[in-house]
């Protein structure tokens, strides 16, 4: 464009991407200068100057766009880098909601299962023995992957199987020797039951964030005793972080399929999966 004088002006456009993820375009327009008199061939001009009091007003071009000066660039800027490190009071700038501050709703179950059947093939690394039962569950295999289970965990805690979903939480399986116990009746109550399970595998749970029955996962609060085809299960909610655990013990074995999730967020986005998966829980008798 050039103005009345006949001076060259350059308008530049940026976009600038606000937190709660809607556009806004900013329009600057600045004059290139002529270089002082006197001053040497070759020197690179001045920085350039901010608009005329017109474009400087925030009043709308011609266009529609919105064209600001250079002070309210600057605050804009300034708000947005606010944000990154408070984004609660960028929330109430903007008067909407942060990346971190967006409502998940209600958990609502996966309507596509898919069926993990485990595999002596494919887990004879980790496991206790080879006579182990091919326990299996449904979890959501969109959003639920395998994770990696070390060698020192399999041979220190029985830790069979991992699995995660980034927004839903985890779970682990384990398949540990019970000698001489054919069925949690043999164990004992359902409290005496979990207090075995975390002398055996308490330390992993810790370490792996899961939390402990009695510790820093909190008390229990609630259990209960169901049975498939024979085999009698133990399953118990905790809260703190909130814990699904399912356990059965068949042919002097007890295995232990433990669903969490680590914060508040992800338990209202999973819960209703992360019961599904530890409720379809089954050990063949």
């Amino acid at each position: 464009h050039s103005n009345r004088h006949g001076r060259a002006t350059k308008t530049t456009t940026i976009t600038m991407h606000a937190l709660v993820g809607t556009p806004v375009t900013l329009a600057s327009t600045r004059r290139a200068l002529t270089p002082r008199r006197g001053a040497t061939e070759g020197r690179r001009p001045s920085a350039p100057v901010a608009t005329s009091s017109a474009k400087a007003s925030g009043r709308p071009d011609d266009d529609g766009t919105r064209t600001i000066g250079r002070r309210e660039g600057i605050g804009l800027a300034a708000l947005a880098a606010a944000s990154i490190a408070n984004p609660r009071s960028a929330r109430a700038a903007y008067g909407g909601a942060t990346l971190g501050d967006v409502d998940v709703g209600p958990s609502v179950a996966s309507t596509e299962l898919s069926l993990y059947k485990r595999s002596f093939r494919e887990r004879f690394e980790t496991s206790i023995s080879s006579g182990t039962h091919d326990y299996s569950f449904k979890y959501p295999k969109d959003s639920w992957k395998p994770d990696i289970v070390s060698l020192n965990d399999g041979k220190l805690y029985g830790v069979d199987l991992r699995f995660s979903s980034p927004s839903e939480g985890k779970l682990c399986t384990h398949v540990l020797p019970f000698v001489d116990k054919d069925s949690l009746k043999d164990v004992g109550s359902p409290a005496v039951a979990l207090d075995r399970f975390v002398e055996l595998i308490g330390a992993f749970w810790d370490e792996n964030g899961f939390g402990v029955p009695g510790g820093n996962a909190g008390v229990v609060k609630s259990s209960k005793t169901v049975a498939k085809d024979g085999v009698v299960y133990y399953q118990y909610e905790l809260d703190k972080p909130h814990n699904l655990i399912s356990a059965a013990v068949t042919d002097g074995q007890l295995y232990v399929i433990n669903a969490s999730a680590a914060n508040e967020r992800q338990w209202a986005a999973g819960e209703a999966n992360l019961r599904n998966i530890v409720e379809s829980f089954y050990v063949p008798p």
